[in-house]
């Protein structure tokens, strides 16, 4: 009997179990099925950055051509400036060449640097020549207009002179024993030239030349020649015009004769 009953519990479970499942089959198949939408994977990349120009701005423009402008103005300055500075040195070298003349060239000479009015008188020079007399140069520079533009008339005056004569006219403070000298001479008024030369006039057996005038312009060296003598002057006019700043250099071959003078009997040049 009790093998009875478990086996009726066991028949009437499988069939409860089927039945369940046949509604739970029917209930379904009878049953809307959900839509799924498919699952897509998309991927997201970030938007693309706004096309900037990679060019100046018109400020930065402007930036740059001030800029240019500058350096194109500083170039220019030292280029000048680089100018300046050669000429200088040319300009240099030119004068110690002059000062070193009379340590490389057999030469008598005398050279002055001095500040005067236009119109005063330079007189340099007082080395003895080989006929025992002295070479006095009287250089009068006078400033004139012309077309606008300084030039400087220079009058000059070449007197070979006895020491007793240079001593009559005042001269015997340039009388010098040496061959060549620097910072040498005076500083005359006109007033004073005109009387000197008035009276060596009439001293016996003068021997001399004068130059009434040759035009020098205004800063630029040049030269007057004179027989064997050689006249250098370079003047600067000042900013008012009656003011110079002169340079004048006295020379001549060292080696003359004494029956062959350096400058012949007085003669005016024009």
């Amino acid at each position: 009997m009790r093998i009875l009953n478990y086996t009726l519990v066991g028949v009437l479970g499988a069939a409860l179990a089927s039945l369940a499942t046949y509604r739970l089959l029917n209930g379904g198949a009878s049953m809307t099925a959900p839509v799924v939408e498919p699952v897509v994977l998309r991927e997201f990349f970030p938007a693309p950055a706004p096309v900037v120009s990679t060019g100046p701005t018109v400020a930065e423009l402007e930036e740059l051509t001030r800029k240019n402008a500058e350096l194109t103005a500083q170039l220019a300055e030292e280029r000048a400036r680089r100018e300046t500075a050669d000429l200088t040195l040319t300009k240099t070298r030119e004068d110690l060449d002059e000062l070193r003349r009379p340590m490389t060239s057999d030469v008598l000479s005398s050279s002055l640097r001095a500040e005067l009015k236009s119109g005063e008188v330079v007189v340099t020079g007082g080395y003895k020549l080989p006929d025992g007399t002295r070479l006095y140069a009287f250089v009068q520079p006078t400033v004139e207009r012309v077309d606008g533009v300084d030039v400087v008339n220079i009058a000059s005056t070449f007197r070979m002179l006895s020491d007793e004569t240079g001593q009559k006219v005042g001269l015997e403070n340039l009388a010098t024993n040496a061959a060549n000298t620097l910072q040498h001479g005076e500083v005359w008024a006109a007033e004073e030239q005109a009387a000197v030369l008035g009276i060596l006039e009439s001293a016996p057996g003068l021997r001399g030349i004068s130059y009434p005038g040759v035009k020098v312009p205004n800063g630029v060296s040049s030269v007057i020649e004179a027989g064997m003598l050689r006249l250098k002057v370079t003047p600067k006019v000042g900013v008012d015009s009656g003011i110079l700043d002169f340079e004048v250099r006295l020379e001549q071959p060292q080696q003359v004769q004494a029956d062959a003078p350096a400058i012949e009997p007085v003669a005016t040049t024009k």
